[in-house]
């Protein structure tokens, strides 16, 4: 089976097991999977496979999940993920879908003005550090699976927020001399071919990763609007200057429905994607 398929098939197993078992398993498969990063996706699921194989035996049996795998399941994760080859191929893909991901969602958006200039420098820069800062979130939600101090759980979780928020403000003002404007056709088909690069990676991993929908929806829409503002007859109507007032009642009336809109679009797709 390929890495969908054994995903698939997790989770439809998984409702097997009664409430208790089905936590204890659910934590030490967030664990693993947190652990993970430079493993081999397939050798991770398939493992992952099997054990929830042998958990639903041993509840058959009438053995509970800490009984047959033990009062210490992290210590069982940490020598499970031993056993585990790294994986370069994974590292290297998972390198680029950060970095890649980085700028993607950052340059459409931002190319939808034609008199913008693209900041490549700043794109590289903050492109490694949140490939860096990724790699960090995910070995957080590993680690505080297991962790019972809530003070350093809470801790982390606002260090990640600071940091987060610090690259995003960092990535606004700073301002490198790798900048240029992309007018009229050469914007268009930089537009086209970053498009091509976003639709190509939503539809690999729209099943394992759902909420990719609502991004995917704006860079849609962004990459609309950065084409239509580079075409005559469009360009004046889409870049002329907005009033205050107006674009203040444009937000609080069309932000809401937005977010409602892809809010409940994410929720259904996910649904539909986890019954399927």
């Amino acid at each position: 089976m390929n890495n969908d398929n054994l995903i698939n098939r997790n989770n439809q197993l998984r409702e097997k097991l009664n409430s208790e078992n089905k936590q204890y398993y659910e934590d030490l498969l967030t664990y693993i999977r947190g652990k993970s990063t430079f493993n081999r996706e397939k050798d991770v699921e398939q493992i992952l496979l099997d054990m929830l194989h042998d958990l639903i035996d041993a509840q058959s049996n009438g053995q509970s999940a800490e009984s047959y795998f033990g009062k210490e399941p992290q210590s069982l994760a940490d020598e499970i993920l031993k056993t585990l080859p790294k994986s370069f191929f994974e590292t290297l893909k998972l390198t680029c879908y950060i970095i890649f991901g980085y700028v993607l969602f950052f340059t459409i958006p931002h190319m939808v003005v034609p008199s913008t200039k693209l900041d490549v420098g700043n794109l590289i820069i903050f492109g490694t550090l949140g490939f860096f800062f990724s790699l960090g979130i995910l070995w957080l939600i590993g680690q505080e699976t297991y962790q019972t101090n809530k003070f350093k759980k809470y801790t982390s979780y606002v260090v990640g927020a600071v940091i987060f928020v610090s690259l995003i403000i960092g990535s606004v003002f700073l301002k490198t001399p790798l900048s240029f404007s992309l007018p009229g056709w050469w914007g268009i088909g930089t537009i086209l071919i970053l498009f091509f690069i976003t639709t190509t990676i939503f539809i690999v991993e729209r099943k394992r990763m759902p909420f990719l929908i609502t991004i995917y929806i704006l860079i849609v829409l962004d990459t609309l609007l950065g084409i239509g503002s580079r075409l005559p007859g469009l360009a004046e109507l889409l870049t002329q200057p907005i009033h205050k007032s107006t674009a203040i009642w444009v937000i609080l009336i069309a932000g809401p429905i937005v977010a409602v809109v892809c809010g409940f679009g994410t929720y259904r797709y996910i649904m539909k994607n986890e019954s399927n």
